[in-house]
């Protein structure tokens, strides 16, 4: 189980609560999977760089927490082995909790997995990446 600050209990799955990233490419999805679990992923601007996905565990506060970082996709349904690789992740293995990194400069263009996510029942939280470029296009997002 995961207790979050707020002082919720979360049940979890898995003997270690497991949550993924998941997102589409250049989101900054590995970038913050990084600093999150101080790994190492891979982190570029091109599509098929990561094509498996990455695993840390983290401890804090005397808990271990499974993080895992999976390829850049564009479509939950689509056919790339990236897309595959994803779709495969998600039918095989328990998890507890997606984290959507969506590029809040190009929302419209990224809402899809969100919905997807949202129409298939997961659990899922979007974390809205690159705010700064949002605002300085004065746009404004109601979360």
């Amino acid at each position: 189980m995961i207790t979050a600050e707020t002082g919720k209990t979360i049940q979890t799955k898995n003997e270690l609560p497991r949550i993924v990233f998941i997102g589409q490419p250049n989101t900054g999805k590995s970038t913050f999977f990084n600093r999150v679990t101080n790994a190492t992923a891979g982190v570029a601007n091109w599509p098929g760089l990561t094509v498996d996905f990455m695993q840390a565990k983290v401890e804090r506060d005397g808990k271990t927490v499974e993080f895992v970082d999976l390829p850049g996709i564009y479509d939950l349904d689509g056919f790339t082995e990236d897309e595959k690789v994803v779709q495969d992740f998600l039918q095989q293995y328990n998890f507890d909790l997606v984290v959507c990194v969506v590029n809040a400069s190009q929302i419209d263009r990224q809402i899809l997995i969100p919905l997807q996510l949202k129409k298939l029942g997961i659990p899922s939280l979007v974390a809205l990446n690159m705010a700064d470029e949002v605002k300085r296009f004065g746009v404004k997002i109601n979360t």
